[in-house]
């Protein structure tokens, strides 16, 4: 929370010593309550208020609104957020970049993995903010959650060093069934080489995808299709042969066709895309992007064909858009199947 006093002049151009500490301890009470949910419905739209907080007119939903105030008033009681809607977005920024500070783990499927990477999607479709202290405090939140996404990603695939069997332990008692301890002394070495099985399982079968440089879902070769599509595509595909949320080598053998990387706003890439949209749309879940658009806007578009939601008519190059197919897809299907085994 070190910047907090420099993000409290987006409300004001002198905070009090009082108004700072009273955000400080609302902020530590929100990101606690936050890094507890573990619904991850219930943390994508978290997210998703926590992004709209932070961008467009800053006007937060009531009920996002009236929880930052229920937090707010127990140390700033006169604090209504209807009179101040941007302390909902300091104080909702500053939340989040507690709740991405933490460390990642090798897990890959975390309360701050699952906001990282909603985070990162959610605002890095934003338009960029014109005034420039908001701006601020929303770029160092996209940033975090961005590099926090890239180092969990890696992190959960660092393979495990597989421990000697324990000592087993056999137990006869007069007129009993023996006894061993063989869980207790084989458990940690079987989970080990478990994890390492499924990680090189899925490298394996991501580069016998690569190799194949063949659609399953458009049920044709990549090279015949229009670079945008083929780049959008590549990205969605890529996704449903990973284990854990995607890592930059993944984005980077995706664009490994990239050519011209032209630019196009989202009507544009729908219009190439043309009907392949429908077949692209029956590989992620449709509901769930419904649900949550801002986190999935590129997904959302290809399921209904809109176009006019936020940040659509920003021209972003064909490899932009495929990285955000990369990451929605793989944040959609690891909602749908969690940390695959093997």
């Amino acid at each position: 929370m070190d910047n907090l006093p420099v993000h409290m002049r987006i409300t004001s151009l002198a905070p009090t010593n009082e108004d700072v500490d009273a955000r400080r301890a609302a902020i530590r009470k929100l990101s606690a309550a936050w890094g507890k949910i573990t619904d991850v419905g219930k943390i994508l739209n978290k997210a998703e208020m926590i992004a709209d907080s932070l961008g467009g007119d800053g006007q937060p939903c009531d009920d996002f609104g009236l929880e930052v105030q229920e937090a707010l008033q127990k140390h700033a009681s006169a604090f209504l957020y209807t009179e101040s809607p941007l302390d909902v977005g300091v104080c909702a920024g500053i939340a989040a970049l507690s709740i991405l500070a933490s460390v990642p783990g090798t897990g890959g499927w975390t309360i701050a993995d699952i906001y990282s990477n909603a985070l990162w999607s959610a605002l890095a479709f934003q338009p960029t903010l014109t005034e420039e202290k908001r701006e601020k405090l929303r770029r160092e939140v996209l940033d975090l959650a961005q590099k926090r996404s890239q180092l969990a990603a890696d992190k959960a695939r660092e393979r495990t060093a597989v421990p000697d069997v324990g000592n087993l332990a056999v137990t006869i008692g007069e007129g009993a069934e023996p006894t061993t301890t063989f869980k207790e002394a084989t458990g940690a070495t079987i989970d080990a080489l478990r994890r390492n099985a499924a990680l090189d399982r899925e490298e394996l079968d991501f580069l016998w995808w690569v190799q194949l440089n063949r659609s399953r879902l458009l049920k044709r070769a990549f090279g015949g299709m229009a670079e945008p599509l083929r780049l959008v595509a590549c990205g969605i595909e890529a996704a449903g042969h990973l284990r854990r949320l995607p890592a930059d080598l993944h984005y980077d053998l995706v664009l490994r066709t990239l050519d011209e990387d032209p630019e196009l706003d989202l009507k544009e890439l729908i219009e190439v895309i043309g009907e392949d949209r429908q077949l692209l749309a029956a590989s992620f879940n449709s509901t769930l992007v419904a649900r949550h658009s801002s986190v999935f806007p590129l997904l959302h578009s290809l399921a209904t064909g809109e176009v006019d939601t936020s940040g659509a008519d920003e021209k972003r190059k064909a490899s932009t858009w495929a990285g955000r197919a990369l990451l929605e897809a793989g944040l959609s299907r690891m909602y749908d199947n969690g940390v695959l085994k093997l």
